[in-house]
């Protein structure tokens, strides 16, 4: 039997971030948890070492006469030798009685047959394997030959047969089994159980080999091809759980060591030193990849051991590709070694946090898979260097049940995780409702309180634009009505028609149409403005620069007018004076006013009316964005207001 079998590998289960947190009081337990994980081991390695042992003593070929094995001449391989045959038992190994053997052993075996009536009963013949590839004869008659009996060999080491014999190949009395085995040295070739029985035990033997031999191997390896796509997927959609991706990268690396159980050929490599190193290769880094999966479920970032990890690894696949054919036995067995010693740390690895975890079930569930697998990896590695004489492997079962078991535990945890999200949505669904039922509530209030500051506003803009619009023309108007002998006859017609066109500038500033320029928005205020001052005796000059292409909308408009409107009652109200100058000028993005009288002064809150004039026009410069400048002159008081405005193509704004 070929030492084809390998180490076993555990599946994962969802890794939890952060160092595990030790419970404050422990089991009551009088026995160390250190020894609990001893003597469960213990107990799944006696039971795995009695079930290898348990065929053993069947091994022997109960009914065949004479057993023997005997080199083939090299100048003819297919012919068996004329001498040179030795008495074997089976399963044998060639490699023990001619170590550095490659090419092919004839294998003889000899029983009598008995007859009634002349003919022989049919009898059912079962074979086990034969390494690596061969043919069988039957009294001279050719009964199966696999496709390659030279290199590359044909796999039939893990292959099962069955043939029912009767006459006339089946003869009454001495018969012959002849079985030409093919094989390499490294490889352990020879040949396995053979068995002639009734048609009925014979298929029987066939039919339980060929479940263990090749059923339960196409089982585990579609578990384990369809557990490592599903895992890669998810590790696709959770990055940031890193575990999801090394158990993917473990299971599909296990994939082409599973496969070498049930493959016929060495295809697509040509040959079977090839194939050998790209299976063993693919068995350590499996197990190193495993081991990267316990670190990440467990929470350890050791770099050191990462570093050691791939070291080891490295060192072990490069000895597998460059060692000689000559070492190639040593160097796998070394390898294989080497892949149990990084499983058995994962193993460990992850039963002591799940010892240290005792109330996360998943944890505990997902140490118990680890260790079957590694009690069934060290029986395997024990039959691999032949120290169990038995050609059991478990293998490929344990992995199938582990596989199942870690998948059950990592799609459980994926579930709790879902579940744990899920709950965390529908809490924040519930503050996010209750804070927009608060913020609707309170942008509700603060809606409330915003039409009723802009109702304020409105009109309090209001109260402004009467005063110091209506205010200064009504103002302007009494004083000349009360001075009768200076009124005419159409002095009322004309007031009432001045208060008019001012009533008329407020209503159009609502419509905020900016198409007027400033010039043609000052031009009526000018005119209004002059006749009441020099009505009253006030000598006015006006003095307008850069106007021309200056415009401002309606809001800015009204209020620079309004303020305006305001310095000039004010003029007319309380200076006394005799002369006044307007200076209104547009230049580099600035617009600048300057009213100066030749009165005498100005005090703020010389009654009520001036109180209230002042406080409006501040708050329209303000508003304007600008400066308002109130100052005493020697020969009056000079009203100065600055603000900026910006330049547009046909003008200024």
């Amino acid at each position: 039997m070929p030492r084809q079998e390998h180490l076993s590998q555990a599946r994962g289960a969802l890794a939890r971030r952060g160092r595990p947190q030790r419970p404050r009081t422990r089991p009551a337990a009088l026995i160390p948890r250190g020894r609990v994980l001893q003597q469960l081991l213990a107990g799944l390695l006696f039971l795995c070492l009695l079930a290898g042992l348990a065929p053993a003593a069947a091994l022997d070929a109960p009914g065949f006469e004479r057993i023997e094995a005997a080199r083939a001449d090299p100048a003819s391989p297919d012919a068996p030798p004329a001498g040179g045959w030795t008495a074997v038992t089976l399963p044998d190994a060639w490699a023990e009685r001619w170590p550095a053997h490659d090419g092919v052993v004839w294998y003889r075996l000899r029983w009598n047959e008995p007859a009634m009536a002349g003919v022989p009963a049919p009898r059912g013949l079962a074979m086990d394997y034969f390494s690596m590839a061969g043919a069988v004869y039957l009294n001279g008659a050719l009964l199966a030959r696999d496709p390659q009996l030279d290199e590359p060999l044909s796999r039939s080491w893990n292959h099962p047969r069955h043939w029912l014999l009767s006459a006339p190949l089946l003869r009454p009395g001495p018969n012959e089994l002849l079985v030409r085995v093919s094989g390499l040295a490294a490889y352990a070739p020879g040949l396995g159980p053979v068995m002639v029985d009734s048609p009925a035990a014979a298929d029987a033997h066939y039919r339980h080999e060929q479940l263990i031999r090749e059923s339960l191997h196409m089982l585990s390896l579609g578990i384990t091809l369809a557990m490592g796509v599903l895992y890669g997927l998810f590790w696709l959609l959770r990055r940031n759980e890193t575990f999801y991706g090394w158990f993917s990268l473990f299971s599909l690396l296990w994939v082409p060591v599973g496969y070498n159980y049930i493959a016929r050929s060495t295809w697509p490599f040509g040959s079977t030193d090839t194939y050998q190193a790209v299976n063993m290769s693919a068995l350590v880094l499996s197990t190193a990849a495993f081991l990267m999966f316990a670190l990440r479920f467990c929470g350890l970032r050791r770099r050191r051991a990462v570093q050691l990890i791939g070291g080891a690894t490295g060192l072990t696949t490069a000895a597998l590709w460059l060692a000689p054919h000559a070492l190639l036995s040593p160097v796998r067995g070394a390898a294989v070694v080497v892949a149990l010693a990084t499983y058995t740390l994962s193993a460990w690895i992850i039963c002591r946090h799940a010892l240290a975890s005792p109330r996360k079930r998943e944890v505990q569930a997902l140490a118990l898979c680890t260790l079957l697998p590694l009690a069934a990896g060290t029986h395997d590695v024990l039959v691999f260097h032949g120290v169990l004489a038995t050609n059991l492997y478990y293998t490929p079962w344990s992995s199938s049940a582990m596989l199942v078991g870690i998948s059950f535990v990592l799609t459980w945890r994926f579930v709790v995780g879902m579940r744990l999200v899920e709950h965390f949505n529908d809490e924040l669904r519930h503050h996010v409702e209750d804070a927009t039922q608060r913020l609707s509530s309170v942008l509700h209030r603060e809606h409330a309180t915003e039409l009723q500051n802009t109702r304020l506003a409105e009109r309090m803009n209001l109260v402004r634009d009467l005063h110091d619009g209506l205010g200064m023309t009504l103002s302007g108007h009494i004083a000349s009505l009360e001075n009768r002998d200076a009124a005419g006859p159409d002095t009322a017609l004309w007031a009432l028609r001045e208060v008019r066109d001012d009533l008329r500038l407020i209503i159009e500033s609502s419509a905020l149409d900016d198409t007027d320029r400033l010039s043609e928005r000052l031009a009526p205020l000018r005119h209004r403005t002059t006749r009441v001052l020099e009505a009253a005796g006030i000598e006015c000059t006006w003095a307008l620069q850069g106007l021309d292409q200056c415009r401002l909308d309606d809001r800015r408009g009204l209020d620079f007018l309004r303020l305006l409107q305001e310095a000039l009652a004010n003029v007319l109200k309380h200076s006394r004076a005799s002369k006044v100058r307007i200076g209104i000028e547009a230049a580099d993005g600035q617009l600048s006013l300057a009213v100066a009288d030749n009165g005498s002064g100005f005090t703020a809150g010389r009654d009520g009316h001036a109180g209230m004039g002042l406080r409006n026009m501040e708050a329209r410069s303000r508003r304007l964005n600008g400066t308002l400048d109130i100052r005493p002159t020697p020969g009056g008081t000079t009203v100065a207001l600055r603000f900026p405005v910006e330049v547009l193509e046909d003008g200024v704004r």
